[in-house]
């Protein structure tokens, strides 16, 4: 079937082609394409016939496969408040932090806070140590006099941790404290 769906469109460009030819130039040889009105029938014949063996032989289009069905993962139980209570920094996830220098040589801060606790979370204390080349370069901290709520995120821009003691070129933040209402 493969080879016929590919050859049919072929041979009905060629004979209509060669139909076609005889329209203008008919031969006296072949009666059945002897003159121009004859052979202008068997042009539309095999236009015609060759446009009905290709639809024929075409193969159905199919319908796409459907999608493989997956399973949603399964969500985290909340933490006991009681653990988020005794140490609510640990519910605290730092996103996307990026750390930049300011005119004046401070490092500036600029990230989320993701909290991943069902309490909110209130004045987080952002610590990042800096260093260059893996050589320290002092610890800038400072306290973020917001409350991130329950399951959500704080978005800090550019928050002034102070001057870092040397030069620096890469830094990892963390979050040292948090408190809860």
């Amino acid at each position: 079937m493969r080879l016929m769906t590919n050859v049919a469109p072929l041979l009905w460009l060629l004979a209509s082609a060669g139909a076609f030819f005889f329209v203008f130039k008919p031969s006296r040889q072949w009666p059945v394409v002897g003159t121009p009105a004859r052979a202008l029938m068997v042009f539309v014949l095999v236009f015609v016939g060759g446009a009905v063996l290709v639809a024929v032989t075409r193969p159905e289009d199919e319908p796409p496969p459907a999608p493989k069905a997956v399973a949603p993962a399964p969500r985290a139980a909340p933490p006991d408040p009681a653990l988020v209570r005794a140490h609510p920094e640990r519910y605290l996830t730092l996103f996307r932090v990026k750390a930049d220098r300011n005119k004046a040589g401070a490092v500036l801060l600029t990230g989320a806070a993701i909290n991943t606790s069902g309490l909110p979370i209130r004045e987080p204390r952002l610590t990042c140590r800096m260093s260059k080349s893996g050589t320290p370069a002092g610890t800038v901290t400072t306290v973020v006099h917001e409350t991130v709520p329950a399951g959500g995120r704080l978005i800090f821009a550019a928050i002034n941790l102070g001057l870092a003691d040397g030069a620096w070129d890469r830094w990892a933040c963390a979050v040292a404290e948090a408190k809860i209402d």
